[in-house]
């Protein structure tokens, strides 16, 4: 059965291209919730467009904020995985 199990470097690319593959995902989700959220808060509350307008800023800032989390997370299982293969 070892054409089902990775070897033991292989798993942590498929952990990094995990983390990068879910970065365009966010990108698309956090403004649209921010998007949806505002409107439904304007419609409720009577403020269109400034709940809207502010739901989509502050879903791109958490994206983004998400986004490098992720980037540092990659690039550190990429140093991880570079140290080992140098044996240090």
């Amino acid at each position: 059965m070892s054409l089902l199990k990775p070897k033991s470097g292989q798993d942590s690319d498929y952990r990094q291209i995990g983390l990068l593959a879910a970065i365009p995902a966010i990108l698309l989700a956090a403004p649209l919730i921010g998007f949806f959220l505002g409107s439904w808060l304007d419609k409720k509350f009577g403020t269109e467009p400034y709940l809207l307008i502010a739901g989509v800023l502050l879903g791109l800032g958490s994206a983004g904020l998400e986004v490098y989390n992720l980037a540092k997370k990659s690039a550190a299982m990429s140093e991880d995985k570079d140290d080992k293969r140098s044996g240090t």
